[in-house]
Order: C-alpha cells, then sequence, then structure tokens
C-alpha cells in the first residue's frame, strides 16, 4: 500500500516537472512573423461548426517565435486569456500592439483578425503555476462576434465542463482549429503535493489532455457560462490540466 502511493507521488512529481519545462506558449516550429495580422490559418473541424467567441491569440514580440495562446470574447472589445502570454508585452510596459487575435468563420461571422489596444488587467507574475494566470485585453475595434457570458458560484467536485482551444495541427504548423473537450472538474487535494494550501482560484481539470497553444483556453459550464482559463496542463497522457477561476480579479483568495 505504501509502495503504491509512493508511485502515484512519483507519476504526480514527474507530471508537474514536465508540466513546468514544456507547457510554452509558442510552437516551436512557427515561423516568424515581422507584421500583422498574422499569416496563420484559423478554422473550424471539418466534421462541424465552432465557438465563434474563442480565438488564436499571436504575440509578435516575443523574443524568438510568435507566442501562441487561445483567448476568450467576454465583451464585444473584451477578451480574456493567460497572463503569461502576453508576458513579453508586460516587459515592455503594458502595451499590446503586437498582439493579434483570429477568429474562424463560422455563421456568426467570417474569418477575421483583431488586435489588441491594451491590457486592461494581469494576474501577478509567479514563479509557480499553483496561482491564477490571466490577462484582461482591449481589443483595437469592436467585433459583432457574441461574447461569452461569465458563471458565478461554485464549481462542484466531478462537475463535467468543456475546455474550448485553438492549437496549431499535428502535420500543418501554420493550420489552427478551433476544437472542444469535455473535462471533470477534480479535487484540488492532489496539488497538496506541491503546496499546502493550494489557491482556491485553482482547479485541478482531469481527463482533459492540454496541448500546447491551450494556454488561455475558456473552460465553460453546462450552460456556456465561462468558468475559468486553462493556464497548464500535464503530459497527454496524464491528461490534466490547472485552471484559473473566472471573474477574476473579485475578491481573490490565494490562501
Amino acid at each position: 500500500m505504501g509502495r503504491g502511493l509512493q508511485r502515484v507521488t512519483w507519476a504526480w512529481t514527474a507530471a508537474l516537472f514536465v508540466l513546468t519545462a514544456c507547457q510554452t506558449s509558442s510552437s516551436r516550429t512557427a515561423r516568424s512573423v515581422d507584421a500583422g495580422p498574422p499569416r496563420y490559418g484559423v478554422s473550424c473541424p471539418v466534421e462541424g461548426d465552432c465557438n465563434p467567441s474563442v480565438a488564436l491569440l499571436v504575440g509578435l514580440s516575443a523574443p524568438r517565435e510568435p507566442t501562441r495562446c487561445t483567448a476568450a470574447l467576454i465583451g464585444s472589445r473584451i477578451a480574456v486569456t493567460a497572463g503569461h502570454c502576453v508576458a513579453p508585452e508586460l516587459t515592455a510596459g503594458g502595451g499590446c500592439d503586437g498582439v493579434w487575435l483570429g477568429f474562424a468563420g463560422t455563421d456568426a461571422g467570417s474569418p477575421e483578425w483583431i488586435g489588441c489596444e491594451r491590457i486592461l488587467s494581469v494576474s501577478t507574475p509567479s514563479a509557480t503555476l499553483l496561482l491564477p494566470d490571466y490577462a484582461i485585453l482591449e481589443l483595437a475595434e469592436e467585433t459583432t462576434r457574441p461574447s461569452i457570458p461569465l458563471g458565478e458560484g461554485e464549481m462542484a467536485l466531478g462537475e463535467v465542463v468543456q475546455m474550448v482551444s485553438v492549437t496549431a495541427d499535428r502535420f500543418y504548423d501554420d493550420v489552427h482549429q478551433v476544437r472542444s473537450r469535455r473535462c471533470v472538474v477534480d479535487d484540488n487535494r492532489k496539488l497538496s503535493l506541491w503546496s499546502s494550501a493550494p489557491s482556491r482560484s485553482i482547479r485541478v481539470l482531469s481527463s482533459c489532455p492540454i496541448r500546447e497553444g491551450s494556454s488561455g483556453a475558456p473552460v465553460l459550464d453546462g450552460d456556456g457560462r465561462l468558468r475559468g482559463l486553462v493556464h497548464a496542463g500535464g503530459p497527454p497522457f496524464f491528461a490534466f490540466g490547472l485552471m484559473t477561476l473566472l471573474p477574476q480579479p473579485v475578491e481573490r483568495d490565494d490562501g
């Protein structure tokens, strides 16, 4: 019994190390983009429509290759994403002229790229993945696309949620698709291996493989309301992620 618990502990520890080292915002094979809007393709899966409020976020001011994450509309000119997705812009003073949001063509609108005007709010940068990680962006222009309503209240253990992310094709790196995956809200006590008091603003998602580029992906409840953002994840074979609860910052308690 003791050995079994030890194996589980080592497995989770290994997962977190991989998560820390490999959950990067940008793709390793992304081609350099000198001016916006970026020349990346964003589409829905061939088998059907996709969420019109979710976009590919591309940051052109990353030190090497363009940052690629996921973002979601919560207003006609307001979007949310993970805070580390705009880290280069924050280092440069908080302006986001080099950040673009690319939306797929759906029944709600044609394909479009919209630039970022400024970063309205952002979480405090942290060396740990166990604290909230979010950014609220003001876009350079309004869009007629629908926005995702914010949800309120506690998220129950075992609740089934939907993660919507925009990630690169496994073979064609410039091609991206908006995809959905069902996940389960899991027990935060699993995080006690790394923190004696895990933040109540963080939730664990299980049955939820996270790919590079999923940072900032919105997590929706059964009524389609925004409940959080993915900000980190383990390797696919562990199939778990970490979610920052929204709305943030509202009476945040990191203890």
